[in-house]
């Protein structure tokens, strides 16, 4: 059983972290110098974005049927940061706050979920470094006419989908099944950007995206799970067996979760592939390899109201198929409890990164740009929300020198600390100790006043800074909902 104990962590500052002018030579085996060529001083990146998976979605985090092997692999041979969360409960916002390191509520949601061009991303930050970069996957943060083109962010090559770059034709979104295949080509697109940019330092996003809603796999897919015989006790946690009682009183649970765990092993097949290619072509030493979700798992429900998506589920059985697992966590995507937010997160990099699990440091998606920067050797933006936590990547674990904070639209605002989890919606603050309630179902308020009242202020600051004119709509539209906690 994994679990979330939040330990007292020394802060780690100014670690060296590539040994001077870079990893040595000596320190390296010979097929991987050979290899790696110029890039040598410089460690390749893989940035894996999978779509709606939930902290508990693979067998490494504990799901009793999903086979994950390769990314399991991926996990055991890195580093899990088991405190990893997500910048925003939805895609969108989410991907922004990865890409540069800022909270999507002060600038990307009110932006009309289009990436700034004129502010630093993770791309143009190492393309100005000299790497080589490029994104194969969903972008979906800005497709429309006007929205910028990928190079505008520092993106040499790209291929997906909801980019105004390179995508899908219609005739190929149309074919039946396309969703499941696009994994492959996006992995064979990463395969052969790497072989041809192995001799310098380069970049890849990799934003899968199959086991969004709706989930139709391939017969192929389906026939790993085929004599698959789900029993709801064999989750581990509540909440999680209430959901799939849910899905089984309007549905097929087995049929649901057979199309969902052939979703996920598909994907982990694909990056198996890409695990292996990093091998062959001696690039697995030097190469950080980091695999996350961009939040927790479908379908969206409405909090204190599940029955309201069952029309949905009459007009497309297949939306049933989302049964991913937030763990212990409550709720599912969309919402701020951590359900929504917290996600697996595990970074492989065999020339400096231990093994091991980081149960302490409090990690989030905006900290990914400033903590690769140091890893690579680059500076990032001052004006940005996300820490460095380098060191704790590096086996020290860390203590954010800021409180984490959430919010995607002006309804509801949450904040965590090493302890807290604090929410505040309308007026109304519900606070829970995480170290005790991984569930968020002990609400703490009336207990401890002096703490509620405390993060309630730093809330409303929250909420003003962001919603300079939406403090009073917050205020009219917060009104405590029957049922919250469910």
């Amino acid at each position: 059983m994994r679990t979330n104990r939040l330990k007292c962590a020394t802060l780690l500052k100014g670690v060296a972290l590539l040994c001077g002018a870079g990893i040595a030579a000596s320190s390296v085996p010979a097929a991987v110098a050979a290899g790696q060529g110029a890039s040598l001083n410089k460690p390749n990146v893989i940035f894996i974005l999978t779509d709606d998976l939930g902290y508990g979605d693979l067998g490494v985090m504990g799901h009793p049927y999903v086979e994950s092997p390769n990314i399991d692999r991926l996990a055991n041979e890195g580093l899990q940061l088991e405190q990893a969360y997500t910048a925003a409960a939805w895609c969108s916002p989410s991907r922004a706050a990865f890409m540069n390191g800022v909270y999507p509520a002060r600038e990307f949601n009110a932006n009309k979920w289009v990436l700034p061009a004129d502010r630093p991303t993770l791309t143009s930050m190492l393309k100005e470094a000299g790497y080589a970069t490029a994104h194969f996957g969903k972008w979906h943060m800005g497709h429309k006419k006007g929205a910028p083109p990928p190079a505008d962010y520092g993106i040499d090559e790209n291929f997906g989908t909801q980019s105004t770059g390179a995508v899908w034709t219609d005739k190929e979104m149309k074919q039946k099944h396309h969703r499941e295949r696009t994994a492959a080509r996006y992995v064979d697109l990463s395969i052969d950007f790497m072989t041809r940019k192995k001799n310098q330092p380069f970049f890849i996003n990799l934003w899968v995206h199959n086991t969004h809603a709706v989930l139709k796999p391939t017969p192929e897919q389906k026939a790993v799970y085929k004599d698959l015989e789900v029993s709801i006790d064999d989750f581990e946690y509540p909440l999680q067996r209430e959901f799939l009682e849910f899905i089984a009183k309007h549905g097929n649970v087995q049929k649901a979760m057979r199309a969902y765990c052939a979703d996920v092993t598909a994907v982990d097949k694909e990056i198996g592939r890409l695990l292996d290619s990093l091998a062959e072509l001696g690039l697995e030493e030097n190469t950080i390899v980091i695999f996350t979700s961009d939040n927790g798992p479908a379908p969206v429900l409405k909090i204190g109201d599940w029955d309201q998506i069952v029309p949905r589920f009459k007009k497309d059985p297949a939306l049933m198929n989302c049964v991913g697992s937030a763990g212990p966590y409550r709720d599912r995507k969309f919402a701020l409890h951590d359900g929504g937010i917290h996600v697996p997160f595990f970074i492989r990099w065999p020339a400096k990164i231990k093994p091991g699990i980081d149960r302490d440091t409090l990690f989030c998606g905006v900290d990914l740009m400033p903590t690769l920067a140091e890893l690579v050797g680059v500076a990032a933006p001052d004006d940005i929300d996300g820490e460095d936590l380098s060191a704790a990547w590096l086996g020290t674990p860390q203590v954010r020198e800021k409180t984490l904070l959430w919010s995607d639209n002006s309804r509801w605002l949450a904040l965590r600390d090493r302890q807290w989890k604090a929410h505040l919606q309308g007026d109304t603050v519900r606070l829970y100790n995480l170290n005790e309630d991984l569930s968020e179902s002990n609400d703490l308020a009336g207990a401890y006043p002096e703490v509620a009242g405390k993060y309630f202020k730093t809330l409303k600051q929250w909420e003003i800074s962001i919603y300079p004119k939406g403090a009073s709509e917050s205020k009219a539209g917060g009104k405590k909902k029957k049922n919250l906690n469910h």
